[in-house]
């Protein structure tokens, strides 16, 4: 077990098309501007994973037994794909923790991109990782639009630290530290801690997301990401 502290920030949202692996993908990458940081693509439409070149899952290799590249690196910043399609089984608990564990080497923060739904594939990424870390901790970003979305994940928001502390009731924490209204046609008037709007861009949805340069708002995001890492924002 490695003693690197390794900070995590996991992007969540209720509804899919929001605009979760958006800012997973920018994040990731204006982290590792500093950081040595992993992307952990957990979501079956293998988003991030494809733009990297990785054609399968790492849970694909360890349950189907299926042969493709699951990692891929690009300087301070490594992607890691966790499935492409649905195993028929899910690994062995340790077998996946051992795996992982290999991966988080030389890691300082970690970042996932999770499926709309808190699914196994979450909960086994979560379990793998307090196996493989000793320790589990939660940074949420949650990712929403306005409208119904919006609604939902106000409803369902506390489902999030109650699923994870269900499947690691050893976390130490799982706190929100920013809310992202993304495609905001105009002001949202929600009351929630570091809320951040991010405008309606066109090209940004016909293009996607690889294919356009950042949105200036996710500055605001790595701003609070970058004051968790330092120690800068209180567990609640």
């Amino acid at each position: 077990m490695s003693d690197n502290k390794i900070t995590r920030f996991s992007i969540f949202g209720f509804k899919g098309g929001v605009g979760k692996s958006t800012v997973a993908y920018f994040l990731a990458r204006d982290l590792a501007k500093r950081h040595r940081v992993l992307l952990v693509d957990r979501d079956y439409t293998n988003t991030i994973g494809k733009i990297y070149g990785l054609d399968t899952g790492i849970i694909n290799v360890l349950a189907d037994g299926v042969e493709g590249k699951f990692l891929a690196r690009d300087g301070n910043l490594k992607v890691l794909s966790l499935i492409s399609f649905q195993p028929r089984t899910l690994p062995a608990l340790e077998d996946f923790a051992r795996a992982y564990s290999q991966v988080l080497e030389d890691v300082d923060v970690v970042v996932t991109d999770n499926p709309p739904n808190l699914d196994d594939i979450t909960r086994i990424e979560a379990q793998g990782y307090y196996r493989a870390r000793g320790e589990f901790h939660c940074n949420a970003i949650v990712v929403t639009t306005p409208g119904l979305a919006l609604r939902l994940t106000l409803e369902y928001l506390n489902e999030i630290s109650s699923s994870l502390r269900s499947w690691v009731p050893e976390a130490t924490y799982a706190r929100l530290v920013a809310f992202v209204v993304n495609m905001a046609r105009e002001n949202v008037d929600v009351e929630v801690p570091r809320k951040v709007a991010i405008p309606f861009y066109r090209d940004m949805l016909f293009k996607g997301f690889r294919e356009v340069p950042e949105p200036k708002e996710m500055q605001k995001v790595l701003e609070y990401a970058e004051q968790v890492i330092a120690g800068e924002v209180p567990v609640l």
